[in-house]
C-alpha cells in the first residue's frame, strides 16, 4: 500500500490526501481487529456440537476461516506496509505470488461458501425429499472440499503470471493472457456471479417459506424456528456482501478502463479522488464483508446471541448447579438442525 502524498498545491486535493492517509492509518487497523475478534468468535460458536450437526452452519463454520485467512493476507499486510514503508511484495518475488494467491483463493472461498449456504437454505425448504438429503452435514463437508478446489483453480494464475512491481501495483499479472484472464475473472468470480447466485437463491427460498406457510397437514414442511434464524442471518450476511461489493466492481472497472491515461494528464483532484475511491471501495469495503460478518448474525438473530453467551460459562466459569440449571433452561432455545425431520416428511 503506497504512501499518500499530500504535497500538492492544490487545497482540495490536500485534504482529499489526508482523508485517506486517516483512512489507512486508523480505518485498516480497526477494522483488521475487530473482524479478527469477529472471525474468531465465529468460528468459536459455529464450532459447537449444536452447531456440527447443521450443514448451514458448517459453511458458516468454513466463511470465517476463509474470512479470518483474507483478513490475516490482505488488511493486516496492507497495514504493516503502510506503517512500516516496506513491501515485500515490490521485490520478493515469492511473497508476492504467495501473498495475492493467499488473498483471492480466500476471498473467491468465503463467497463460495455463502453460495453454498444459500443453496443448503433453499433445498432445505423445498417439497422433495431427494431435495432435502442434501442438507447433512456429510455433504456441507464434502461441498466445502470441492469448493476448495474450485478456488484453488480459479486462483492458480497468480502463481504463474504474477511479478514484483514498483510502480502502479506492488505485485501484477505481468503477462497478456493473465491480465485478460484477470480482468474478466476478477469482476465474474469475485462479485457479479457471486451476487447473482446468492440474491436469486435468496429470492427463491424467502418464496418458498412464504408458500411452505400456506400448506397444511402432511404437506406442510416442517422448518424449525432456529432453522428459520440461519436464513434470516445468511439473508443478512447476502445484504452485506451486495452493498460492500457492488461498488468494488465498479472501481475495478474504472481502473481498468481509465488505466492507459497518463497520470500527468489528470488533475490533483483527480488522482486524489481515485485513490480514495480506490482505497474505501477496493479495500476498506471487500474487507468489510469479511470482518462484519459476527456483527451481522449477533443483530439478527436472538439465537446466535444466545450461542454467543453460552460459549463464556464453558470456557470461563466453574460449572455450578445453577449454571447447569440455567443451560438446561437454555439449551432448548439454540440452534439446532432440523435434519431428523428430513426422513419424516413425505415428498
Amino acid at each position: 500500500m503506497n504512501n499518500i502524498s499530500t504535497t500538492t498545491i492544490d487545497p482540495t486535493a490536500v485534504k482529499i490526501n489526508i482523508v485517506s492517509a486517516g483512512i489507512l492509518q486508523y480505518g485498516g487497523p480497526s477494522l483488521f481487529i475487530l473482524g479478527m475478534i469477529g472471525c474468531i468468535l465465529n468460528i468459536i460458536i459455529f464450532f459447537q456440537p449444536s452447531m456440527r450437526k447443521n450443514s448451514c452452519a458448517i459453511y458458516f463454520h468454513a466463511n470465517s476461516w476463509a474470512n479470518l485467512f483474507s483478513l490475516s493476507w490482505g488488511l493486516l499486510a496492507d497495514t504493516l506496509t503502510f506503517f512500516t514503508h516496506n513491501d515485500p511484495a515490490t521485490y520478493n518475488d515469492i511473497y508476492c505470488k504467495i501473498r495475492f494467491f493467499m488473498i483471492d483463493f480466500s476471498q473467491y472461498s468465503s463467497r463460495a461458501f455463502l453460495v453454498l449456504a444459500c443453496l443448503d437454505r433453499f433445498l432445505l425448504c423445498s417439497t422433495s425429499v431427494r431435495q432435502r438429503q442434501f442438507c447433512r452435514p456429510i455433504i456441507a463437508k464434502k461441498m466445502i472440499v470441492l469448493g476448495l478446489l474450485f478456488c484453488a483453480c480459479i486462483s492458480i494464475y497468480i502463481l504463474i503470471t504474477y511479478r514484483p512491481h514498483q510502480t502502479i501495483r506492488p505485485c501484477m499479472v505481468a503477462t497478456e493472457a493473465g491480465f485478460i484472464y484477470e480482468s474478466i475473472g476478477i469482476p465474474i468470480f469475485n462479485a457479479l456471479l457471486p451476487a447473482l447466485s446468492m440474491s436469486i437463491l435468496g429470492w427463491l427460498t424467502v418464496k418458498r417459506l412464504k408458500a411452505n406457510a400456506k400448506r397444511v397437514g402432511r404437506e406442510k414442511i416442517r422448518v424449525d424456528g432456529k432453522d428459520n434464524q440461519l436464513v434470516i442471518m445468511l439473508i443478512a450476511q447476502v445484504v452485506l456482501f451486495l452493498v460492500t461489493n457492488i461498488p468494488f466492481v465498479g472501481i475495478i472497472l474504472y481502473l481498468q478502463f481509465t488505466e492507459n491515461i497518463p497520470i500527468l494528464s489528470k488533475s490533483p483532484d483527480r488522482i486524489a479522488i481515485e485513490t480514495l475511491s480506490a482505497i474505501v471501495f477496493a479495500t476498506v469495503f471487500p474487507y468489510g464483508f469479511n470482518g462484519w460478518s459476527f456483527f451481522v448474525y449477533t443483530l439478527t438473530a436472538p439465537s446466535f446471541r444466545r450461542e454467543f453467551i453460552m460459549i463464556f460459562p464453558r470456557s470461563c466459569l466453574c460449572k455450578t448447579p445453577h449454571n447447569n440449571d440455567q443451560h438446561a433452561r437454555t439449551h432448548t432455545s439454540r440452534i439446532h438442525p432440523t435434519n431428523q425431520n428430513i426422513a419424516s416428511i413425505n415428498p
